[in-house]
Order: C-alpha cells, then sequence, then structure tokens
C-alpha cells in the first residue's frame, strides 16, 4: 500500500497510489491554511487572558504573517537541496511542535516568539505540498489536481473562522492551537508513509540574494501589517522599514541581474504564463483577501452580528467555493483557463459591485447569496490561476516556481488588507465629518425628524447613527475599490497562452 515512498517524485503512479499521495499532502496543506485564519477571532479572548493592548495583541498575526513571508523566500532551495518529502516532514514536525507551545504560552512574549517560529516553520507546506500535487498527477490532469488541492488552500480561510469562533466560544482560546497537535501528527505520520522524495541536487546558496530578498520581505510585510495602527508615514518605525524594505529588494534585484547564479533563476520569468500570472495571484491576494477581511467586520460592527453568528453567515462562501472548484476541475481540460478566470474575475467583482448597494439594514439573504458569488468566483480563479501559472514552466523550476506563486499571494493579501483598511478607517473619519454638519437647530429635515436635540439621550442616539451611517459608507467605498481593482486587472487575462502538447516537460 505504501510503496509510493520508494518511486520517482514524478511517478507515473495508478490511481490508487495517485490517491494514496493526495491524501496526506492535503491534509497537511490544511492545517497551514487553516491555523492562519483561526487565530483572527481568537485575538479579543487572547488579549483580556494576557492582558495586552490591542497594538500588542496584533503582534499575534503580524508575527506568523512575517515569518511565514521569511520562511517561505528559503522554500524553494530547501526542498532543491534536502529533498521535498524531509522538507515537508520537517515542516509538519516545526507546526506541531509550535502550535503545543502557542497553547501553553504563559505571556504575551512567549506567544509571539511562538507564533513566529511556526509561521517560519510552517511556511515550505503550501508550496511544497503543491509541488507535489503537480508531480503526481500527469498534465493532463493538473486542472483537477490543483482543484483538490485548492480545496485546502482555500477552504481553510474560508471555515477558519467559524471553527476559531467555536473552539475560542465553548473551549478557550488555547484549543485553537491544540487542535492542530493531534492533526499534525496525523498529517505527519501520513506523508512519511506515502510521499516520495524527490531528487538532492548539491545547489550553492546564494546568500547575498537570500538576505537582502528575506531582509526586503520582512519589512514589506512590518510596514502593510503595521503601517494603519502606527499611522502611515507619521510614524518613524514606518519610515526606517519601508526604506529598509526598498533598498534590500532594489539590492535583490540589482544582485540577481548581475549574479552568475542568482537565488532566483530569472529565466523563469521568460515563461509568459508563470510572468502573468505572478501578476493575477497578486491581483487575488489584494482582492479575494481582502474582502474575506472585511465582511465579517461589517456583519458585526454594521449590523451588530455576534462572532459566532457571523461565522455561520459567512460560512456560505464556502459553499459556493467548493461547487466553482470541482466544476473548474472538470472543466480544465474543455475549456480554456482564462475564460474560466475571467468568470471568476467576473463574480467576485460582481459580488462587490452588489455589495456597494448595501445599507446598515441589510437582509441576511442578500448577504449570504453576494458571498456564496464571491466565493464560486474565487474557487474558479484559484483553481485556473494555479494550472496555467505552472502548464508551461519546465518540471525542474516547480518548487521554486510554487514557493514564489505563495510569496507573491501573500504579499497581495497582506498589501490588499492594509489598503482597505486604511480606506475604512480614513473614509469612515471624512464621512462622520460630513455628515455631522447636517446636525443642527437649522436642518429642515432634522426638524421634521423625531430626533430631539435638547434631549441628552437622544443626542447619543443620533450620535451613533450618524457614526454607522459613516462607517457603512466607508464600507461602501471599499466594496466599490475591490470592484475597480479587478476590473483594471482583469485585462492581463487575455495574455495567458493555452500550453501545447508537452509544455513544460
Amino acid at each position: 500500500m505504501f510503496s509510493t515512498r520508494s518511486r520517482p517524485a514524478a511517478g507515473p503512479f495508478t490511481r490508487a497510489e495517485t490517491a494514496t499521495i493526495t491524501i496526506p499532502v492535503l491534509a497537511a496543506s490544511l492545517l497551514h491554511s487553516t491555523n492562519m485564519s483561526t487565530a483572527y477571532v481568537a485575538l479579543p479572548a487572547m488579549q483580556g487572558n494576557l492582558s495586552a493592548t490591542p497594538d500588542q495583541i496584533g503582534w499575534v498575526v503580524t508575527a506568523f504573517i512575517v515569518a511565514s513571508a521569511l520562511g517561505t523566500t528559503i522554500s524553494g532551495w530547501l526542498a532543491v537541496k534536502f529533498g521535498r518529502r524531509r522538507v515537508f516532514l520537517w515542516s509538519i514536525a516545526a507546526f506541531t511542535v509550535t502550535a503545543m507551545l502557542c497553547a501553553s504560552a504563559d505571556s504575551l512574549e512567549e506567544l509571539v516568539l511562538f507564533r513566529a517560529l511556526q509561521g517560519f516553520g510552517s511556511a515550505p507546506l503550501l508550496p511544497v505540498s503543491q509541488a507535489i500535487m503537480l508531480d503526481t498527477y500527469p498534465r493532463s490532469r493538473h486542472g483537477f489536481a490543483m482543484s483538490i488541492w485548492s480545496m485546502g488552500m482555500i477552504l481553510g480561510p474560508v471555515a477558519g473562522p467559524t471553527v476559531g469562533a467555536l473552539l475560542t466560544e465553548f473551549y478557550g482560546w488555547r484549543y485553537v492551537f491544540f487542535i492542530n497537535v493531534p492533526l499534525g501528527c496525523i498529517a505527519f505520520l501520513g506523508i512519511w508513509m506515502t510521499t516520495p522524495e524527490t531528487e538532492r541536487r548539491g545547489i550553492s546558496l546564494d546568500w547575498i540574494g537570500l538576505v537582502t530578498l528575506a531582509i526586503g520581505v520582512a519589512c514589506l510585510q512590518l510596514v502593510l501589517d503595521r503601517g494603519e495602527r502606527q499611522d502611515w508615514f507619521s510614524s518613524p518605525e514606518i519610515i526606517a522599514e519601508a526604506v529598509i524594505a526598498g533598498l534590500c529588494l532594489y539590492l535583490f534585484i540589482a544582485h540577481s541581474l548581475t549574479a552568475r547564479s542568482p537565488y532566483i533563476d530569472l529565466a523563469i520569468f521568460r515563461d509568459r504564463n508563470f510572468a502573468v500570472g505572478l501578476a493575477l495571484i497578486f491581483v487575488f491576494g489584494v482582492t479575494v483577501f481582502a474582502s474575506m477581511f472585511l465582511l465579517p467586520l461589517f456583519l458585526q460592527n454594521v449590523q451588530g452580528y455576534p462572532v459566532l453568528a457571523a461565522g455561520w453567515v459567512l460560512s456560505a462562501r464556502g459553499v459556493g467555493t467548493g461547487i466553482a472548484m470541482f466544476l473548474a476541475g472538470a472543466l480544465a481540460n474543455r475549456v480554456a483557463s482564462k475564460y474560466l478566470i475571467l468568470a471568476g474575475l467576473a463574480a467576485v467583482g460582481g459580488s462587490n459591485v452588489w455589495m456597494t448597494g448595501w445599507n446598515h439594514q441589510v437582509e441576511a439573504a442578500e448577504i449570504v447569496w453576494a458571498t456564496v458569488l464571491n466565493g464560486a468566483g474565487m474557487g474558479l480563479m484559484w483553481v485556473a490561476l494555479t494550472t496555467v501559472t505552472f502548464s508551461t514552466l519546465a518540471q525542474r523550476y516547480r518548487t521554486e516556481a510554487a514557493a514564489l506563486f505563495a510569496l507573491i499571494r501573500s504579499i497581495g493579501a497582506s498589501m490588499g488588507t492594509s489598503i482597505v483598511v486604511a480606506v475604512l478607517t480614513r473614509s469612515a473619519q471624512a464621512n462622520y465629518t460630513a455628515l455631522k454638519d447636517f446636525v443642527s437647530d437649522y436642518s429642515e429635515a432634522l426638524r421634521l425628524s423625531p430626533w430631539d436635540l435638547g434631549n441628552d439621550a437622544a443626542v447619543a442616539a443620533l450620535r451613533r447613527e450618524v457614526l454607522l451611517q459613516a462607517e457603512t459608507i466607508a464600507f461602501v467605498n471599499d466594496f466599490a475599490l475591490l470592484a475597480v481593482t479587478i476590473g483594471v486587472a482583469a485585462p492581463l487575462v487575455l495574455l495567458l497562452r493555452r500550453p501545447g502538447r508537452g509544455a513544460g516537460e
């Protein structure tokens, strides 16, 4: 049954052997993708338990994101140097051990440290699992392979907030991490028994390229994650991080263009589908993950939903995503990927246009249908994009390319979230300032309304109503921004080409 462990990593495999490899790989990738989102809903509980300020508790997420980005930059080299199977097992073990440490943390400092270690150690899980799936399945079934792999990659962030809310509500925030320990052990055992090893190559490491890329990406992630909390470039911290990020990324590019053996082989960008795919996955990260961040806030802050209820309403996104992923996998060999991506962009963009018509009294049913449409677009885009991006790329580049693909998506997600938070905050303030000018004794509309400005309770209630309207308009502005971003990026899809037979082999 476990003879696959000794087989060549690129197969060929029988259907039974393919399934034997696929199941534990999906379980491992689901661990990382779910963990990224379950912690968000538990932050208020952690803050109270660890006596932290809002800015301090934010480091629980920031440390994981920055460390994960750092780990992703080195994932490709590790997999080539030591073998994909070995790196995959190391990564699962690191994830499991650090999950136990996070659950046992007695202070904020310990929790932040363990989350950073968890992010760095588990970073190879997604790019390595994607490379394994691409090698396990023949090129003719890559669309199906990516639809299955995407279930773990995308449904993790979709289901994560609901799972995190349930665990936090009934057992406490520590179980958000404890639950990963037995799951990690099962995934480790499954990978150890079934996954074949790749051929290891004794390649030298371009330390200049690695260090400049790692520092540049880490500082960029800090700018994006902490910028709004620190008032962007009014903060010396953000200015310093932005300067270091710009300098290091410039040095990385200049070094890569002149070095004999750069850390990232620039020949990889000669593949048009891969280069366009990176641009589109960046847009995907900006728009899709930003909307996943915005919708829970809208339900809780504008409509007053409890955390658990908001999680259940938004879980409808998973229905649309799951259906679309299976549909995209079935159509992958019949319909050109560019058309599936365009359909996904239309669905995500259309759902955001739909959301621009919302107000604070929008019905739950309308929210559910809009999120289902948004999830369907996300599923179509992801499966088709992960397939066509690697469709013409040579096999020797797959692990390195998968790591770069994951890194660009992560940066896009961070940038998108930072942008919508900045627009939300500043737009809400500007809207409130504009709306409150209409609240005066000279307002004809106000004199005809039931509000009594001579009553303190009525004035307080009116102020809350103005704040609510200002925040609602800010959310609408964010939805409109995401819709415009998708519209601007859509023409890039036309640059993708359909692979010919034997492409990339």
